[in-house]
């Protein structure tokens, strides 16, 4: 069984541009970034460089770029039935409910649903 997300772990949303799905990625706090008088943090170094080249992988293994906005982009503003779900299968049951946190678009810009038939 999965393991429950840390409680400062944040749930990243990647939106897959040409179908809407929106898949989801974790992202951890980096605590040994912290400013103390041993660490000393350089912006701009080499780990913010492979970090910006780096894939961000989501739940469900999709290798994503949303740091370039081309193919896949990050959202916090989507429809519920938007969310892919292969990587809300992978949430432990305790961490479900945080895959619905997040802001919903108006219903009026959204396009009609065929009816089921």
């Amino acid at each position: 069984m999965t393991a429950v997300l840390p409680c400062d772990a944040d749930l990243l949303f990647v939106e897959t541009v040409s179908t809407g799905t929106v898949h989801i990625a974790v992202r951890y706090r980096a605590h040994h970034l912290t400013d103390d008088d041993v660490t000393e943090v350089v912006a701009g170094g080499s780990a913010l460089v492979a970090l910006a080249i780096s894939p961000t992988t989501t739940r469900c293994g999709k290798r994503t770029f949303p740091q370039f906005e081309r193919d896949h982009i990050k959202t916090a503003r989507f429809h519920d039935d938007q969310l892919c779900r292969a990587c809300y299968s992978t949430l432990h049951p305790d961490d479900q409910e945080r895959a619905f946190e997040h802001d919903v678009p108006e219903h009026a810009t959204r396009a009609p649903e065929e009816p089921t038939r």
